[in-house]
């Protein structure tokens, strides 16, 4: 698991949408892996934020995806969700992450006439969605996904509906198990330590632990990412995270944008 312990650290990021190359910094609190580092861990700033590439920006209004293509909003400010399309405001999501990049969310359908976006939402319980409105948001797609089988303890990855890449990962042990179900990339972060005990990057899911509340003072929320512990591969060890071999989580990290629809189970 990564249960995520309040570090200090500065933001530096940049990203593409499609108003083109932004910049980004800032200070935040990072929640940090606290119980599988046993180790202080500090971090520069995610690399990227719902970076797709031009051919993966959403075309048009009417949204003619490609075929196993998923929409991504990236909020261009603070924004209101609601439990429908229209209805009374049940929470707000801030513009940022608390890493100091734009807020990105899985889009899971939409209602055209209302210009409203339904939206997976990066909250306690898992699985919490919600309705935004399409204009407080820049819409890009993914053709990526990422499914990781929890019994064969692999992560494999698929571009259009085509393996790309499948690795054995390590997934939560039987006390403190990964929780299963849909989520998504919702932010990357690089520490400073490379050869630590997250690898060189960590993916932050928008999803959180069912065994342990908070670590350090920060939620206990579940990550993919790299390793120390090149054993634990393959075996159910962690804390709740995906463990990924280094070599695998860097070419992750190049591969996939925030926003890409992630399925456990």
């Amino acid at each position: 698991m990564a249960g995520w312990a309040r570090r200090r650290f500065t933001a530096a990021a940049a990203l593409c949408c499609a108003a083109g190359l932004l910049a980004a910094t800032g200070t935040a609190y990072a929640l940090w892996p606290r119980a599988e580092a046993r180790r202080e861990a500090s971090s520069t700033a995610a690399e990227h934020a719902a970076r797709p590439p031009a051919k993966r920006r959403a075309a048009s209004a009417a949204w003619q995806l490609p075929p196993g293509a998923s929409l991504v909003a990236t909020l261009s400010a603070p924004t209101s969700y609601s439990a429908s399309p229209g209805g009374s405001p049940s929470g707000r999501l801030p513009a940022d992450n608390p890493f100091g990049t734009p807020t990105v969310l899985a889009v899971i359908g939409r209602s055209g006439a209302s210009g409203w976006l339904h939206v997976e939402l990066p909250l306690r319980p898992n699985g919490s969605t919600g309705w935004i409105p399409a204009a407080s948001a820049t819409l890009t797609y993914t053709t990526y996904s990422v499914a990781v089988d929890l019994e064969a303890r692999t992560l494999t990855v698929t571009d259009s509906g085509k393996v790309v890449l499948s690795t054995p990962v390590a997934v939560g042990a039987p006390s403190s198990p990964t929780p299963p179900g849909r989520t998504y990339l919702w932010e990357l972060i690089r520490p400073e330590d490379q050869h630590g005990a997250y690898g060189p990057y960590i993916f932050g899911l928008a999803e959180f632990s069912d065994t342990y509340a908070t670590f350090n003072g920060g939620d206990a929320q579940i990550g993919i990412h790299g390793q120390d512990e090149p054993w634990s591969i393959g075996h159910a060890a962690s804390y709740g995270c995906v463990r990924v071999p280094n070599p695998v989580i860097v070419r992750l990290a190049r591969m996939l944008p925030l926003g890409t629809p992630v399925t456990i189970g």
